[in-house]
């Protein structure tokens, strides 16, 4: 098949290494791909070093796989007019470049995050449709609502129009993947065919061990049993709650890694906490240095409807370095590590649970601990490796254009 593979955020910027995986693994299954993407501006909402936006730049990743960039606002901040121009200037322009540019498709596939990324599929010439796969990564309108920067009437109002322009983007696709088995639920309440769902969950690439550096190395805490969470300190993250269990638990030590819109207030709440330490984010390559050096690896996000149905990517990286799992989640991250014994779980905002759960995991004997990560490991090759994602997907992309043949 020639596929054209929308999707907003690609490398050079940071978290987008399952966009990159599926373009090369989908190559490696014999197919053409077609990436078309926006200039790097993610997360800062400033364009990467060494970059020039220009109307159209074409590159080749590989000899299957083509990438188009188009112009974009950057923006990423908490403000809803720079991040809606973000998202509607990468529409629009990816529209106009989709028509003139890449070649016609046999299937689209939409990086569903945001929604907006489906208007290239949907508003195709002609002689460039094709059947369109929706991979849902966002809940949309939900995950805008529950952002916190819209509020009010104008909160409503931005519900209702992106609710409308869903539900079209629902009603086009021939086939909706879902991460996470919640997300098919709230699909089917909202009227979307059970026959047009398919759970295609998120993988990483299989990397070999990571080496364990020594955590001076790394300007990690060297004492005591370390937790890390290395990711976005955003508003959904719930980590002012992860923050106060641990103040509760002063044998474990906890170290949060990276940068967003609540890293100065998390700064000014460890201030005063001797076993919370804050350390700036850092390339992509050197994470799963961090992740190797960590006794236990931490998942957070706050307790929302729209959160249960969701299955955070940290989940697969954590797994995927061998390490046991906190999860400070609800629903199906949260059944998911404790059904397959790869850590334990604890319910957001109850400070009294996860402070339970984190002595637990910081008193764990060495064996158990070892037992632990290894049993995240296999839940991971099991589930969210890149040979077993990429069929999926696959499948998925097959079924698709079988719908658009009959």
């Amino acid at each position: 098949m020639r596929i054209a593979f929308v999707t907003q955020w690609f490398p050079p910027e940071r978290g987008t290494a399952l966009s990159k995986s599926t373009a090369t693994s989908l190559a490696s299954l014999g197919h053409d791909v077609d990436v078309l993407t926006g200039f790097p501006n993610y997360p800062t909402g400033v364009l990467y070093d060494g970059w020039e936006q220009r109307i159209y730049q074409r590159e080749e990743l590989t000899d299957r796989v083509a990438v188009h960039r188009t112009v974009v606002y950057p923006s990423h901040d908490s403000n809803a007019g720079r991040r809606m121009a973000n998202y509607l200037s990468y529409a629009a322009s990816a529209t106009v470049v989709s028509a003139n540019r890449i070649p016609p498709p046999d299937v689209w596939l939409v990086y569903s995050s945001p929604a907006t990324a489906a208007v290239p599929a949907q508003l195709a010439r002609p002689s460039r449709r094709a059947p369109t796969c929706l991979w849902i990564q966002d809940l949309w309108p939900d995950s805008v609502s529950g952002s916190g920067m819209v509020n009010g009437v104008g909160a409503r109002v931005a519900h209702r129009a992106l609710e409308s322009y869903v539900k079209a983007s629902y009603r086009h696709a021939s086939r909706i993947g879902v991460i996470s088995p919640g997300m098919t639920q709230v699909l089917a309440e909202r009227g979307v065919p059970q026959d047009k769902i398919e759970w295609t969950p998120n993988w990483l690439p299989e990397e070999a061990p990571t080496r364990q550096a020594p955590r001076s190395e790394l300007g990690l805490p060297t004492r005591g049993r370390l937790f890390l969470y290395a990711g976005n300190l955003g508003g959904l993250q719930g980590l002012a709650d992860l923050v106060d269990a641990f103040a509760l638990v002063p044998e474990a030590t906890l170290v949060l890694l990276g940068d967003g819109i609540e890293r100065e207030q998390l700064e000014r709440r460890t201030r005063t906490l001797p076993n919370v330490h804050m350390r700036p984010s850092v390339e992509e390559s050197l994470v799963p240095q961090f992740l190797a050096a960590a006794d236990v690896l931490v998942v957070s996000l706050r307790d929302t409807p729209l959160l249960r149905a969701t299955m955070p990517s940290k989940v697969q990286a954590s797994l995927r370095a061998g390490r046991p799992v906190l999860a400070h989640v609800a629903g199906d991250a949260a059944e998911l590590i404790e059904s397959n014994d790869a850590g334990l779980a604890a319910q957001p905002g109850d400070r009294t649970a996860t402070a339970a759960a984190i002595t637990r995991l910081a008193r764990m004997p060495d064996d158990a601990l070892t037992r632990t990560g290894k049993a995240a490991r296999e839940c991971f090759q099991r589930t969210f490796s890149e040979s077993v994602g990429a069929r999926r997907l696959e499948t998925m992309l097959v079924n698709a254009q079988e719908d658009g043949r009959r």
